[in-house]
């Protein structure tokens, strides 16, 4: 069997990250590789020093995480504990973290993507484009630069560094149109749009279970622990609750508001979000995850404009926007014909393999 690396985020606190790593390397498993994510040591150069000492862990490190359990409580805190021993299960059972990525030489393909990869609101990290790595065919997958723009990139001297990147990789795909313009203005390649990895596997078996996750009806908040906590979100969504006599779920991040704070393995989330009765979210994989399970949501954009309007938009859906959860009522009564999204999603799913295939079995330059 032929071996793959893929550089992508990894030990991320988040369920949309372990999701799309899981999805490429099912894939890739049925086009013929043995695939595993590649080790590296990224840096945060860009950030402020605290930040940087959380992820770099060290007694310097010790001052946040006191800071962190003073500012979010002890639920807070015992959540995510709980929640990074799950995820840390999930990757074991799941994934191989392969060796690092400037040392590994028997790989015939190198995936750049999916995620925020090209993003350098953190550092510079040019193994993010196969710099370094040692293996010719390296190739993108739905990469984005997220919310990096060319004012971001002349600001901290990275045009280079940025064109020599994408010089590096030899068929580029992305998964917004953000990132497919940067890339044009920067190299004069056109990037092929593809369809994020949750999407392109589908997770059919676990969309098929049959056993509801519970017998109360329930709507989901999906959030990151310090987003949708605001009083006139907290408001809008328990009067709606509160109204149709339905429970809030918040799955994967803590809110105290909520009637349940459900931590569980990434894979356990489609059961909960094809059952809910709607999905408020402000998140791009709650967006996806939601769409995927033909669920009705409701999204709020926030810093993710880049990729999480033109998701939206891609599928139809720019109606689910709202600029405030105050307007939740109208984003819920406007129809979804999820019949019409479904196809889209197997049209795009079926390009997106075979830009793919073609591009792992094509290595002339």
């Amino acid at each position: 069997m032929r071996k793959a690396g893929i550089i992508t985020h990894y030990h991320v606190h988040n369920y949309g990250a372990e999701l799309q790593l899981y999805g490429l390397i099912r894939v890739l498993e049925k086009l013929g590789y043995s695939a595993s994510a590649l080790k590296y040591t990224k840096n945060y150069d860009f950030i402020n020093p605290e930040i940087n000492a959380k992820y770099k862990i060290s007694f310097k490190s010790i001052p946040i995480y006191l800071k962190y359990l003073r500012e979010n409580g002890i639920c807070r805190t015992l959540y995510n504990i709980k929640k990074k021993i799950v995820l840390n299960s999930f990757e074991k059972k799941f994934f191989t973290i392969g060796e690092y990525y400037s040392s590994v030489k028997d790989l015939d393909a190198v995936v750049v993507g999916s995620d925020e990869i090209f993003s350098l609101e953190a550092g510079p990290n040019p193994w993010y484009w196969g710099i370094g790595v040692q293996c010719d065919n390296v190739i993108s997958y739905a990469a984005s630069f997220g919310p990096t723009d060319m004012e971001f990139i002349n600001k901290y001297r990275c045009r280079e560094l940025v064109y020599a990147g994408l010089s590096r990789i030899r068929t580029i795909s992305v998964r917004d149109k953000h990132s497919k313009d940067l890339v044009a203005e920067i190299t004069g390649r056109e990037a092929e749009i593809v369809c994020d990895p949750v999407f392109l596997y589908g997770f059919e078996e676990e969309l098929k279970k049959t056993e509801k996750v519970c017998e109360e009806r329930f709507a989901i908040v999906y959030a990151y622990d310090g987003s949708m906590n605001d009083n006139s979100t907290v408001h809008a969504i328990s009067k709606y609750a509160s109204r149709l006599g339905i429970k809030i779920y918040s799955i994967g991040y803590y809110h105290n508001w909520c009637d349940m704070n459900i931590c569980c393995s990434p894979l356990d989330v489609f059961p909960y979000f094809r059952d809910a009765e709607v999905v408020f979210t402000d998140t791009f994989h709650g967006s996806v995850l939601s769409i995927l399970c033909s669920t009705p949501l409701v999204v709020r954009i926030n810093a993710n404009e880049n990729k999480l309007r033109f998701l939206l938009n891609q599928h139809g859906l720019e109606n689910q926007i709202v600029s405030s959860f105050i307007d939740l009522e109208r984003a819920i009564e406007n129809p979804i014909d999820f019949n019409s999204v479904l196809e889209f999603i197997r049209r795009r799913r079926e390009m997106s393999l075979r830009y793919l295939k073609e591009s792992l079995e094509n290595t002339e330059e």
